[in-house]
């Protein structure tokens, strides 16, 4: 089954066109959306995804229309494969999964993908590197923040000198229980060291 996609990012566009050309082409099903590309929710291709079975063939009038960016291209692209559907463009016959060129270009695609994302691991590597040869703290500091101490203070006075519950002592001091006796561990393992 041929199935077709298309999306206008705000509804002052029209859907018309795009839906015209892929029944032209032979869409059996078409799925639609109006929102922007970028977003993860859109309602008709999470529909078309479900939907999709082994054998069919999604076409689009512009891929852009489907993907989002490089990396979620190729992410689909692999959920096609791995279902067994093909993709296909109207307007960038390149862009052809059910042809040897369409497969190749996807590969190459795909392998770009890859080797930014090699190339982002090593340079957080080296920068890691360089950062520990600086003698730079690395991760979250340790210990709490000066804000939580505060808050712990004026807990352990109301708790210590005015009487009142711990349970209330954190709540008026807006700490919870377990930041309240963290924090304590810490400033006693501090005093006594």
């Amino acid at each position: 089954m041929v199935v077709g996609y298309a999306r206008v990012s705000t509804p002052e566009q029209k859907l018309e066109a795009q839906i015209d050309l892929l029944k032209n082409a032979g869409c059996e099903k078409i799925y639609k959306d109006i929102a922007s590309g970028t977003r993860d929710d859109r309602k008709g291709l999470n529909e078309m995804l479900r939907y999709m079975r082994k054998g069919d063939t999604i076409l689009t009038y512009k891929n852009d229309r489907v993907f989002r960016s490089l990396k979620n291209m190729v992410e689909l692209i692999d959920r096609f494969n791995e279902a067994g559907v093909h993709f296909k463009s109207l307007s960038e016959p390149e862009f052809d999964t059910t042809s040897a060129n369409g497969k190749f270009l996807l590969q190459i695609f795909a392998a770009v993908a890859e080797f930014e994302r090699n190339l982002i691991s090593e340079r957080t590597k080296v920068g890691l590197d360089n950062a520990r040869k600086r003698n730079k703290l690395l991760g979250r500091p340790k210990g709490s923040k000066i804000e939580t101490i505060e808050k712990y203070h004026y807990a352990k006075h109301l708790y210590g000198n005015q009487g009142v519950s711990i349970d209330l002592a954190c709540k008026r001091a807006k700490i919870g229980k377990t930041s309240f006796y963290r924090v304590e561990k810490e400033l006693s393992s501090k005093s006594s060291s």
